[in-house]
Parts: structure tokens; C-alpha cells; sequence
């Protein structure tokens, strides 16, 4: 019977950083279709870009990252993002944990209860998009 060796790939997952923002962006804009921005250009963001939570490295680049933003109905909803299809499914699925793990420490847990809740992560969001959008 063959083998079913899996080559383990050295990707790491972590938190984002300040420094990770551009690689972020440029892998959320790259999914997306250009939106008119105020300023006339087609690269601002907007509250949808949500907030980065986890980032999968490999070889020290950004392949994927996670974001979480709130739904119609109040609840969190993580998103995952990536330039190269996610590289596998499981580099998917432990990023979501992972970020999903770092949400509940970081808002803590009944932030997944209700919209009032989640009123602190959608200002850290709406505060978030306008400074990037100021910076760029």
C-alpha cells in the first residue's frame, strides 16, 4: 500500500501587526471589486474589511489572514482571505480557530451574544477603515 505522507508546510499562524496592514489590504482589495471612494479613488475601504484578527505565514509572507466583522444580526462573522486559494483547507480551518480563539480573548465572550455587545468592535472597525483610509 503507498505512502499518505504529508509534506508539513512551516506556516505560521499569529496575530496581526501594524506591519502586516499592507500585505492585509492588498489581499482583501485583490478579492474584491473596486469600490468609488470619496476622495475619487477606487481603493478605499470600507467597514466590510472588517477587523484583522489572525495572519498565516510562510517563509515570512503573508498567504492569508483573518478578519471579523458583525452580521445584520448583531453576530460575529469571520472571514478568511488568501492569495493562494488557502494553500489547503486545514491552513483555513486553524486559522478560523485560531481567530476565533484570539476574538473571545480580546472581547471577550458575550461579544458573540447581541448587537448592543458588539457596538465596542464595530466603533474599533468604523475607527480602524477611516485611519487607513486617511493613511493611504
Amino acid at each position: 500500500m503507498g505512502s499518505t505522507e504529508i509534506k508539513k508546510e512551516d506556516i505560521k499562524l499569529r496575530e496581526v501587526y501594524l506591519e502586516d496592514l499592507k500585505s492585509v489590504i492588498n489581499l482583501y482589495q485583490n478579492s474584491l471589486t473596486p469600490i468609488k471612494h470619496a476622495n475619487g479613488s477606487g481603493k478605499g475601504l470600507t467597514s466590510d474589511f472588517g477587523l484583522p484578527i489572525g495572519i498565516a505565514e510562510k517563509s515570512g509572507k503573508v498567504i492569508a489572514y483573518s478578519r471579523v466583522n458583525i452580521d445584520s444580526k448583531g453576530k460575529p462573522v469571520f472571514q478568511i482571505h488568501s492569495n493562494e486559494a488557502c494553500e489547503a483547507d486545514t491552513v483555513c480551518e486553524n486559522l478560523n480557530r485560531f481567530s476565533e480563539k484570539r476574538f473571545t480573548a480580546i472581547w471577550g465572550a458575550d461579544a458573540a451574544q447581541s448587537l448592543s455587545s458588539n457596538k465596542p468592535l464595530q466603533n474599533a472597525i468604523n475607527r480602524l477603515v477611516d485611519w487607513l483610509n486617511h493613511c493611504n
